[in-house]
């Protein structure tokens, strides 16, 4: 496809696409890379009521533990679809998105999952717009009411919720910007794809951790990549760890290109990461993360402190179920948000 990967998928429409050899066509082209500079934006995430977080937290909890025998439709997760719409309907970003997300993947089942998902999107737009905006990208072709005639349209969506601080699409436009061949434009591809990357792993999407990792390795930057490194273990990404790991369980030589790190053996830091590791991967389904990490494995020099071997997120989930939610809590919520108590749903 190249021609400069079709103007980068016709990221920026409004900029003319020819790509031959010419001078003029060449400023062509650095007028499109400049004008895919996207700033780093963060989303700002509004602070969530502890009224529906009860609801929240109760509902994810038996929701997780039904993820890896649960059947599509069971009562469990039908159950706990209710909780979560109330919750989600009163504002609470992290039940719409779970709740969107067993929608989409038919776990929880209604007669119109596109429906449903269209106007808990809506709602998700007053708490997390740059996020709900990405979603419609998602949902461009799919059934989900989203079109658009514009040429390059699509990804006129996925710009517009990367520079509304999106952290999903500035990792998608990042590896869009990457994934094509083009050595005139290389370096300062580079330079904004690395800032997106950075912003989305600050955000905490773990694979945009890995990914500028291993390129600031790989460009031998080795202290920024284990910062970065660093972050994407907290951001629940296996990979990230497993980096960290090798290079503090044995001495690397700077010919092992794809472990090297220029960090000392330090054997018990690398069993921390191991363990932590381990954990990430074998649990990927439940979608895990380390912010506790701090207080487990801290980068030297700061000294290891007594650890019992479990990360946060693994003690809650191992531990007992969060308190079910009164009856009282449950219509109180319902009220506020026009909602039959029983299903969820709107009552009109």
């Amino acid at each position: 496809m190249n021609k400069l990967a079709y103007c980068i998928g016709i990221l920026l429409f409004s900029v003319g696409c020819s790509t031959a050899s010419s001078p003029q066509n060449t400023n062509v082209k650095e007028e499109l890379i400049n004008n895919l500079d996207i700033a780093c934006v963060h989303e700002k995430r509004p602070p969530l009521s502890p009224e529906t977080q009860q609801l929240y937290q109760y509902a994810h909890y038996h929701d997780l533990h039904n993820m890896w025998l649960g059947k599509k439709g069971d009562n469990t997760w039908q159950s706990m679809a209710v909780y979560y719409r109330i919750a989600a309907y009163n504002g609470d970003y992290k039940a719409n998105q779970r709740l969107q997300y067993l929608l989409k993947s038919g776990r929880v089942v209604v007669k119109n999952p596109q429906d449903e998902v269209y106007y808990l999107n809506k709602a998700l737009e007053k708490q997390l717009p740059a996020t709900a905006y990405y979603n419609l990208y998602e949902y461009l072709g799919s059934k989900y009411g989203v079109t658009t005639k514009e040429k390059g349209g699509k990804y006129a969506y996925l710009r517009q919720a990367a520079e509304m601080g999106s952290r999903d699409a500035q990792y998608v436009i990042a590896e869009i910007i990457l994934g094509f061949f083009d050595k005139e434009t290389l370096k300062r591809r580079i330079e904004i794809a690395h800032r997106l990357l950075a912003c989305a792993s600050e955000q905490g999407l773990g694979q945009a951790s890995a990914d500028l990792g291993i390129d600031l390795k790989i460009q031998k930057k080795y202290p920024d990549a284990i910062k970065v490194f660093y972050q994407g273990t907290k951001n629940g990404n296996a990979l990230s760890a497993r980096k960290l790991m090798r290079s503090f369980k044995q001495k690397i030589e700077p010919s092992d290109r794809v472990n090297y790190l220029a960090l000392d053996p330090d054997p018990e830091r690398g069993i921390r990461f191991e363990m932590i590791a381990k954990y990430l991967s074998r649990n990927y389904y439940l979608l895990p993360t380390v912010p506790d990490l701090d207080e487990i494995v801290p980068l030297p020099p700061a000294k290891l402190p007594a650890w019992d071997g479990k990360i946060a997120f693994q003690r809650w989930y191992e531990g007992a179920s969060p308190p079910k939610p009164s009856e009282e809590l449950m219509q109180k919520l319902a009220d506020q948000a026009g909602l039959d108590v029983n299903t969820g749903l709107p009552k009109k």
